[in-house]
């Protein structure tokens, strides 16, 4: 079906992905660090009010991207 889907100049082919949510603020993230050397984080949650859920759109004929969170 996808080799159909590309061949069709009519067809739109897209993947759609999302990841976990990321709470937005100083925490631990598991004692993962995202940088090159750890910053100081809070212990707890304490029940973020901001999150974020990353998430990408792929056009695979062309290889083009769009990311959103």
């Amino acid at each position: 079906m996808n080799a159909q889907a590309d061949a069709d100049p009519e067809t739109l082919r897209l993947s759609i992905d999302t990841k976990a949510t990321v709470h937005v603020g100083l925490y631990s993230r598991g004692g993962k660090s995202r940088g090159i050397k750890a910053v100081e984080a809070w212990d707890h949650d304490m029940r973020p009010k901001e999150k974020f859920v990353p998430g990408g759109i792929l056009e695979p004929v062309s290889g083009k991207s769009f990311l959103f969170f």
